[in-house]
């Protein structure tokens, strides 16, 4: 995810947080009137209104909602998009690639099966892998293939 994408969320929860604090936090904004009466001094507090009830009244699930949304924007969703880049990958390999395989070997793919490839590392040299172990490929016929990167 784009670092002003990160920043733009961080500075909602900031903003969040400041209006949770402003409106729910009856310290900051005195409601209590004090009325004398034959020297006693009594004080009444006043129900709190507007904003200062929704957050007095469901404060706690608002930051876990608030909370919920980071989690996904900043963990959940990233993950998945890596996790459907490597899917794409797998499925997009074909013979004659060139990849490179996460141990660090370079090879062509000879042949692509169900779930594993036979790639040759060097001349008459083939080894048998899972698809899982391809970290990426160089080259696609002669181009290189720089978007399949992970």
């Amino acid at each position: 995810m784009s670092k002003k994408i990160i920043s733009i969320i961080l500075l909602i929860i900031i903003a969040a947080g400041l209006i949770a604090v402003m409106a729910g936090c009856t310290l900051l904004f005195p409601t209590a009137t004090s009325a004398t009466v034959a020297g006693a001094t009594t004080a009444t507090t006043e129900a709190p209104t507007g904003w200062r009830a929704i957050f007095a009244n469901y404060g706690t699930w608002i930051w876990l909602v608030i909370l919920g949304v980071a989690f996904y924007f900043l963990l959940i969703r990233p993950q998945r998009s890596r996790s459907k880049k490597a899917q794409d990958l797998m499925n997009s390999i074909k013979r004659g690639d060139e990849v490179v395989t996460i141990g660090g070997f370079y090879g062509r793919i000879k042949d692509v099966r169900e779930d594993t490839i036979i790639i040759t590392i060097a001349g008459g040299v083939d080894v048998k892998i899972s698809k899982s172990a391809i970290a990426r490929v160089v080259t696609t016929q002669g181009t290189v293939d720089t978007q399949n990167k992970m």
